[in-house]
């Protein structure tokens, strides 16, 4: 039976929209390299989540696992 390994990462979302391309998609910058690396890794993404703490600050949350060897 597989047994794995878990982390949780708070994802910095940088969102930059170009002034010059308003009508198309915003592009959030590095956190497809970040993914990208930790799949390299063998890390799996499972899910996401976005929180607001009380602050109001709002962040991205992702859930990875891989398999342990």
């Amino acid at each position: 039976m597989a047994k794995w390994e878990y982390s949780v990462l708070a994802l910095k979302t940088k969102i930059h929209i170009s002034r010059f391309e308003r009508e198309k998609n915003p592009s959030i910058q590095n956190v497809e390299n970040e993914l990208n690396e930790l799949g390299e890794a063998g890390w799996q993404l499972v899910s996401v989540q976005n929180v607001r703490l009380e602050t109001g600050s709002l962040f991205t949350v992702a859930y990875l696992k891989r398999e342990k060897v």
